[in-house]
């Protein structure tokens, strides 16, 4: 299943000032992807949204963005 899902990006190691970048929002998508249950992942920070292909029911899929510091919005 793919969805779109909003969220709230709250962890961010790289900018105090939370101007989120490209850089970041590829390297959620990369570390997302590699998550057991998920095929890819697009992370877009600046429109606080994820698009994602999974196999995970509700309570994982939001588990494995709330480990990754994005909560549903």
């Amino acid at each position: 299943m793919t969805e779109t899902i909003p969220v709230i990006y709250i962890k961010c190691s790289s900018c105090a000032a939370r101007n989120h970048c490209e850089t970041c929002g590829r390297e959620l998508s990369e570390a997302l992807s590699a998550k057991p249950g998920i095929t890819s992942a697009g992370v877009d920070i600046p429109n606080k949204r994820v698009t994602v292909t999974h196999t995970l029911d509700p309570d994982a899929l939001e588990d494995a963005l709330d480990a990754m510091g994005l909560l549903l919005g």
